[in-house]
């Protein structure tokens, strides 16, 4: 009668193992390991603008003969944005190893590496940064030396492997890196004359205006012609003497106001 009990409580503990696909071990794994995990901080590893300057672009020579071809500016003042960004990295010193009784990690030396986030230990803060194996990470100390033991990534959470690694050579280090880069925009203040060539006996120029779209890629334009003569265009207040113009290009003075 109590064999029959006892096989009746195995079952029983196997069919509750199971609850809508959950196993009932995991639960019960995961409620051991949140006593012997340690929650990580994870870091948001994207790149971050941190400046943003003006840089002006100017082409106007007042009084001087001078020539654009069909498609290039007459004359131009324009202003772009050049966007700078920072991207938080370490990398090792050199090349080395993280050596174990099963198969050692390599480190390159040099290859810019993202920090996963941090955890805290007995008051000691440790960076992790990736291994070879999928969800494992290395444990970097705050002086860039490593600790002699693996963590694994479980639930959001590090647990610490038991085998001990040895670092090689011994002055194995990560080191912070910044990566930065930058963007110029299309122009987003100022204006743009630009020689379109001749059709049916007029001069044809495009007019781009940057000013109503600040910090914007993109203005507006508006094509303006004029008999085809040596004549003085005035477009939106810029004075242009024209001495000869074809389909090729034009030959000009550019007046001061």
């Amino acid at each position: 009668m109590k064999k029959f009990g006892l096989l009746s409580l195995v079952v029983l503990l196997t069919a509750c193992s199971s609850l809508q696909g959950k196993s009932w071990w995991d639960e019960r794994r995961t409620f051991v390991e949140s006593f012997s995990t340690y929650p990580i901080v994870f870091y948001d590893n994207g790149e971050k603008l941190v400046n943003t300057e003006y840089v002006s672009e100017k082409s106007v020579k007042s009084n001087e003969i001078l020539t654009a071809y069909v498609g290039y500016s007459v004359v131009s003042d324009k202003i772009y944005q050049i966007k700078h960004y920072e991207t938080n990295l370490v990398k090792a010193n050199v090349e080395g190893f993280m050596n174990s009784a099963s198969v050692p990690g390599r480190i390159p030396a040099g290859k810019p590496m993202s920090v996963i986030g941090a955890v805290q230990i007995d008051g000691v803060e440790y960076r992790l940064i990736p291994s070879e194996l999928d969800s494992f990470v290395y444990m970097v100390k705050p002086d860039g030396s490593f600790f002699d033991e693996m963590g694994q990534i479980r639930d959001g959470r590090l647990a610490i492997l038991e085998a001990t690694f040895v670092p090689s050579p011994e002055n194995l280090r990560m080191e912070p890196v910044k990566v930065t880069r930058s963007e110029q925009t299309k122009p987003v203040r100022g204006f743009d004359i630009k020689y379109q060539g001749t059709n049916l006996d007029r001069m044809m120029f495009t007019f781009y205006d940057y000013s109503k779209y600040q910090n914007a890629d993109s203005g507006e334009f508006e094509d303006i012609n004029f008999p085809l003569a040596r004549m003085t265009v005035n477009i939106n207040g810029v004075k242009i003497k024209v001495l000869n113009a074809d389909k090729h290009k034009l030959e000009y003075i550019l007046l001061e106001d």
